[in-house]
């Protein structure tokens, strides 16, 4: 019995010390906020504004992309930062000197990378090979956790490379099938499909009418998609049921005034008999609503060339409604897409006319249900420290002292994110009612010996109750 009671107390001793590590080691970790590896920015402007039902609110700043036509964005779930790619712009271009000299319009196109977040553009250093293109087409996977970009145009050059984008960087995928290289083709994200859904667009043959999946690293060609126009520049969004919308598109000699539905089960298009919608148009953008089911169409060119400037809406029950809120500017060409931080759309850029004054810089963001401005404060941290605030699957993460939600009314749980070696002092929920509100977070540096020191009590303490339950095995076997 004694030589098995010694094995038992062994094996006990043995088990806690182990637990004592894992537990010293695990609150050593858990004593520290991690971030995502995400660029940070500073918030530009100032949050005094609500953001009103179907309302677009000018966030346009003196620091930003410049004026810009034919640019892709996305919202990079990760950080919450809607990320912009590319463009072009016309450009008066001079060649040679004095009696000589000649001037020419010009593409200009970009490959910068500029990240919002918080009213604020910053432009991302991703020292990428990325092209300089316009055109691209792009779209957030929820299931990769990346932003993947396809395709382009630079001077009658047309692009075929899949590129990733997981913070920070552009990372060309080398992917065994590929679409034919092509510009201003229509994409989202398919949560039916958990993949990437590439539309049409122009290639070297003429405008197309494929439909492609983007998953697990590759691109397939979904033949038994259906019979649909050939179209490039038609708004492609998704719907809350899983299923996607597209409308509009152009064919190289006329406009389409047509919607289309992609049902995620079948995997097939098929045209939605309509009684009202937008006139026909081309380079409009469409967004999805995550918070209403609805889906926001803005902008677009006519047959005319005249750029259009209505918002509309797609509901949940495939009726098309023109919105009463103010044009923000008319335009096409622009690119559109959600902010995950605030339940808004982002819109950015477009052109009113092809000339070098003709493009626009504008930011402006929109939503059709009445929020306010939570704004987080914090104190105790050193200059440019990256700290953040999490509320529900909402995270914003700055080197500011401030950053801001958009909410309705209603009582919220949030979570802040301290940099290592500090911890913050906070309540941990709020009450939105009619007007801005405001949190202060007062963060501490930890101490040093108890930073370490935790998880080592803990582990004491642990051993001390195995070794006390150790006599009394032995006085209730014995």
């Amino acid at each position: 019995m004694n030589s098995k009671v010694s094995r038992n107390s062994l094996k006990i001793l043995t088990a806690a010390v182990t637990l004592a590590m894992m537990f010293s080691f695990s609150m050593a970790f858990l004593s520290q906020d991690s971030f995502s590896s995400s660029a940070t920015s500073s918030p530009f402007v100032s949050y005094s504004q609500p953001v009103l039902k179907d309302q677009w609110v000018n966030y346009s700043t003196s620091t930003g992309p410049a004026p810009m036509s034919n640019a892709t964005m996305s919202c990079f779930g990760p950080s919450s930062q809607v990320i912009l790619f590319g463009g072009q712009y016309l450009s008066n271009v001079t060649s040679g000197k004095g009696a000589n000299a000649t001037y020419n319009l010009e593409n200009v196109y970009s490959n910068a990378t500029w990240a919002y977040e918080t009213g604020a553009w910053k432009e991302v250093a991703t020292g990428s090979s990325i092209p300089k293109m316009a055109g691209s087409s792009s779209a957030y996977s929820s299931s990769s956790k990346e932003v993947i970009l396809f395709g382009g145009i630079n001077n009658g050059t047309l692009f075929n490379g899949t590129w990733s984008y997981t913070g920070y960087t552009w990372t060309q995928l080398r992917t065994p099938v590929t679409p034919s290289a092509r510009y201003d083709a229509s994409m989202t994200y398919s949560s039916s499909l958990g993949a990437v859904l590439l539309f049409g667009g122009k290639t070297a043959n003429g405008y197309s009418n494929s439909t492609w999946i983007f998953k697990n690293g590759t691109w397939s060609n979904l033949t038994s998609a259906g019979n649909m126009p050939h179209l490039a520049g038609a708004a492609l969004g998704t719907m809350g049921n899983g299923n996607l919308v597209m409308f509009g598109g152009f064919n190289g000699t006329s406009y389409s005034s047509s919607t289309y539905i992609f049902n995620g089960t079948s995997k097939k298009w098929s045209k939605d008999a309509v009684t009202t919608a937008p006139p026909a148009l081309a380079f409009a953008h469409m967004n999805y609503f995550t918070f209403n089911n609805n889906t926001v169409l803005f902008g677009g060119v006519s047959s005319s060339g005249t750029p259009y400037g209505s918002t509309w809406i797609f509901n949940s029950q495939g009726n098309w409604t023109e919105s009463t809120a103010s044009a923000p500017y008319t335009a096409y060409g622009q690119t559109m897409t959600d902010y995950g931080a605030n339940n808004t759309i982002v819109l950015f850029g477009g052109a009113q006319s092809n000339t070098t004054s003709g493009y626009n810089n504008y930011t402006f963001q929109f939503q059709n249900n009445t929020y306010n401005w939570v704004l987080f404060n914090e104190n105790g941290l050193p200059a440019n420290s990256t700290w953040g605030v999490q509320i529900g699957n909402s995270f914003n993460n700055t080197t500011s002292s401030q950053v801001g939600f958009l909410v309705e009314q209603g009582t919220y749980n949030y979570t802040i994110l301290s940099p290592a070696g500090y911890q913050a002092s906070s309540g941990t929920n709020f009450t939105m009612y009619f007007s801005e509100t405001n949190v202060t977070v007062s963060f501490s540096t930890i101490p040093g010996l108890l930073y370490y020191s935790y998880g080592a009590i803990a582990g004491v303490i642990i051993v001390i109750l195995a070794l006390v339950g150790e006599v009394v095995y032995r006085k209730i076997f014995h």
